[in-house]
């Protein structure tokens, strides 16, 4: 017999939910499990143990330092290095080591400028002023140079930096196109109100009209702005100026109409629509610089047949660092890869080949000059990361066992971080299954070292990735050194 959904919905409406407390909220005051069953980083999961909504500010935090006089601000007036890499101490293995959410929490502390003041030699300095995107390829996916900026493009947009780069464009643009008393008097509005009249295009149509001004002629003051850079004679920027100079907008109609959707089009002309396309409105907007993180090169690499690597290398060289284009003229892009220890030499072979090692070289004794270097974990960080967790999820936020490990006991969890060869990721999931245990048997507070012993001995282990060994032994199907 068919249901009938409207009543089925009237009955579900009906019923008063009634509160249930789980396990970790009786016996730990805890809201749930506050370890992930597998720390692997997934921006676009809602999930704060996985998209790097938790985050432990002091476990990379001399790193975050080193990767902000590098590739940010260097402390004696050089320019910032262009292209460079984040690689792991030598001693702190492979994968597991929490890369991904490094890469993560680098990006938002750029396009927040959110700096630690012992980092930075001047808060003023306009060259802060950049954006940054953490870019995570897929296997067999970005094979080829203009796919990886295809990829740039659908990462800015679904992590909202177009819409970003939007707000800037429409706050840069006010300057020029509304008369002194005009910006003193929106300055006085609140904060919040002004940020929110920019950020969407129908509230800041309402605000141009309120001063007398319409969105034509805001779309002219962008076109000029953009000829004193760039002719705006390309496909992207026409299109772009015909979308009401509105990236989101133009970016969706692109995608819904196919308009420069087509792998002929990004082939033949998709990296210009980066480097003299949307470099152009950056430039428009204020931003100084383009840093485009790339998470786990060798994803792209192990897919790739030799000529495939040397033209995506000879791509990255030629289109970010040598030739003509605006994102070349002004030194625009900063690219920094991170890639699996395993595969430093197989890459090497190629780097040269193409000539990046003029730029960056790849090589163990001259790496450390272009690189940060995430180092090993130790007990103390690991567990200060696991307090992080464990915090995140506390009931109670005056919990005066904030800032402690309970509730394991004092050192209960040093043998799950041994087990787990101080990674990181390792020692997340022992965490997450000894703990889940606990509540199941159910175990009172505080979680005893011998119940963490006693999880360790009965042999269960991490799960292994696919691919982690895949560096260690080449198959035919994958021939690294090609």
């Amino acid at each position: 017999m068919p249901i009938n959904q409207l009543e089925r919905q009237k009955k579900l409406q009906s019923i008063k939910p009634v509160e249930q407390k789980n396990a970790y909220q009786t016996l730990y005051g805890l809201r749930e499990n506050p370890f992930p069953a597998m720390a692997m980083f997934s921006p676009n999961i809602n999930d704060p143990r996985r998209n790097g909504e938790i985050y432990d500010s002091e476990f990379r935090k001399v790193e975050e330092g080193q990767f902000f006089k590098m590739f940010v601000q260097p402390e004696n007036g050089d320019r910032p290095t262009q292209l460079g890499f984040i690689r792991l101490d030598p001693q702190a293995g492979g994968r597991g080591n929490g890369k991904s959410a490094f890469l993560h929490r680098i990006m938002q502390r750029i396009n927040e400028q959110e700096w630690d003041e012992g980092w930075v030699t001047n808060l003023d300095d306009p060259n802060l002023f950049c954006l940054s995107v953490h870019v995570l390829p897929e296997p067999k996916k970005q094979r080829r140079f203009w796919e990886f900026v295809l990829l740039i493009f659908e990462t800015l947009f679904e992590q909202g930096l177009l819409a970003e780069i939007d707000k800037q464009l429409r706050a840069a643009m006010l300057l020029t196109l509304f008369a002194p008393e005009q910006i003193e008097e929106l300055a006085k509005r609140p904060v919040l109100e002004i940020n929110q009249m920019l950020e969407a295009e129908d509230t800041f149509a309402s605000l141009l009209a309120q001063y007398g001004h319409s969105l034509p002629n805001f779309v002219e003051i962008i076109r000029d702005a953009i000829e004193k850079i760039q002719p705006t004679s390309n496909l992207f920027l026409k299109n772009f100026l015909e979308n009401d100079a509105n990236l989101t907008k133009a970016w969706k109609r692109w995608m819904e109409t196919g308009m420069l959707g087509s792998a002929y089009q990004w082939r033949k002309t998709g990296v210009e629509w980066l480097t003299d396309g949307l470099v152009p409105v950056m430039l428009a907007a204020g931003y100084r610089r383009l840093i485009i993180l790339l998470d786990e090169f060798e994803k792209i690499y192990i897919s790739q047949n030799a000529r495939e690597r040397d033209e995506f290398l000879d791509g990255l060289r030629q289109y970010f660092y040598e030739r003509d284009s605006v994102a070349v003229k002004y030194q625009y892009i900063t690219a920094v890869l991170t890639i699996h220890p395993s595969i430093y030499t197989y890459v090497n072979t190629n780097w040269r080949r193409v000539g990046l090692d003029n730029l960056a070289p790849l090589d163990v004794e001259r790496i450390q000059s272009v690189s940060v270097e995430l180092g090993a974990s130790d007990n103390a960080k690991l567990t200060h990361l696991l307090v992080t967790y464990i915090d995140f999820f506390r009931m109670d936020a005056d919990d005066p066992n904030k800032g402690k490990v309970y509730p394991f006991d004092e050192d209960a969890l040093a043998p799950a971080i041994e087990a787990a060869r101080f990674y990181p990721r390792g020692t997340l999931w022992y965490a997450n299954k000894i703990i889940q245990k606990a509540a199941n048997e159910p175990v009172p507070a505080p979680i005893q070292r011998a119940f963490v012993e006693d999880f360790i001995s009965g042999g269960e282990k991490p799960p292994q990735e696919a691919d982690d060994n895949i560096f260690q032994m080449p198959s035919s199907s994958i021939d690294l050194q090609a």
